[in-house]
């Protein structure tokens, strides 16, 4: 599957901007994943079909404007098999619901500058750390996010509008991104509105079978409002107040022959209220077969006791071919009593009845990209 240079770093390819093709010509390229499902959510338990959360259609493109610089585009859209989303039932929500990475930009010797909605730099540092993503496994049942009894989750794991990004050349192996997100272009008449912003950087290292990073990001808000369900971070609700949330993590992988194995710690700060959570992971290939592995620990946050989780997920990747995969997941959240840490992410995530409920569930899907 052909991507763009920012898609190449959540896969771990940090490519420099020559990485786009050199002449106008339109590159399709997506991914396409169905699973049927059974979960659990410790009230019921249900069997549904979902199509993850990372089935795409993209179309890209660049223009050659001479000594050495490029005009790079990209428009991307999710796609969802069951036509369904969030439980809208009857195909409500459209094969085509929702916009993934769209930017245009520059690329040449000084790197990448784009303008649009785009993944923070802080979600894609540890993106290839997560074997399970876009399954009922994805590590962001926990990392970027904290207990939804603290009307916080999935917070740092973000695809905003609004986006000012510069993606830096390839040194030697070395990295980095740095991303801007403004407020909305509506309510110009609402008080303190341009005070609303975020701030996202990483840096990260790639040679050989080492790889390494780090990433920090801020939000600067009015009226502490949240995350929004569709992943744009919600920078001015009207309320006038000022609060902040913030976040850092690092991250390692590295792989011995077959085996590959990946490490991350993450500390998250809303209302004063710091969580800390890490997570490790394993995978070991055998010809077309992958096994997996891995655990995660979320701690209590700051001053609430039981606010912690801990989750385990096992799959197997059996690869039909390069581009089509069978994939079988099976995952398990066991929330502290008071928490409600939720498997899945975005429209595939299972909900919670009430804190303290334990989450499972296991599933069988295909991926395929082209």
């Amino acid at each position: 599957m052909k991507k763009s240079l920012i898609a190449l770093a959540v896969a771990g390819t940090f490519a420099a901007p020559a990485a786009f093709g050199a002449t106008a010509n339109v590159d399709v390229y997506g991914q396409l994943r169905v699973y049927v499902e059974n979960v659990d959510n410790g009230v019921n338990d249900k069997t549904r079909v979902t199509t993850g959360n990372a089935a795409s259609l993209g179309f890209k493109g660049s223009e050659d404007l001479g000594g050495g610089l490029k005009a790079i585009w990209q428009v991307e859209t999710n796609v969802s098999l069951d036509g369904d989303n969030n439980g809208a039932g009857g195909g409500a929500a459209g094969a085509l619901n929702g916009t993934r990475n769209t930017y245009l930009g520059l690329a040449g010797g000084f790197g990448t500058v784009l303008v649009g909605v785009h993944d923070t730099p802080y979600k894609l540092s540890t993106g290839r750390l997560d074997n399970f993503v876009g399954t009922l496994g994805d590590y962001n049942s926990i990392m970027g996010a904290m207990d939804n009894s603290n009307n916080a989750s999935a917070l740092f794991d973000l695809r905003p509008s609004n986006v000012i990004a510069y993606v830096s050349p390839n040194f030697s192996g070395f990295q980095a991104r740095v991303g801007y997100v403004m407020s909305g272009e509506k309510n110009f008449t609402t008080a303190n509105i341009n005070e609303g912003d975020a701030w996202s950087l990483d840096l990260s290292y790639a040679q050989g079978p080492l790889f390494v990073t780090g990433a920090y990001e801020k939000h600067n808000l009015y009226g502490g409002a949240s995350a929004s369900s569709g992943g744009t971070i919600v920078l001015n609700n009207n309320t006038g107040a000022k609060t902040e949330r913030e976040a850092w993590k690092i991250g390692a992988g590295y792989k011995f022959g077959d085996l590959s194995l990946g490490a991350m710690y993450e500390n998250i700060e809303v209302a004063n209220a710091d969580r800390g959570a890490w997570m490790l992971n394993a995978g070991y290939a055998m010809g077309p077969i992958t096994l997996k592995a891995m655990y995660m620990n979320a701690d209590d946050r700051d001053g609430t006791n039981n606010t912690g989780a801990k989750q385990w997920n096992l799959g197997v990747d059996y690869a039909l071919s390069k581009r089509t995969t069978v994939q079988f997941v099976y995952a398990n959240l066991d929330n502290d009593a008071n928490a409600q840490y939720q498997l899945g992410q975005g429209s595939n995530t299972v909900t919670s009845g009430a804190a303290g409920q334990d989450q499972n569930g296991f599933a069988i899907g295909v991926r395929h990209s082209f």
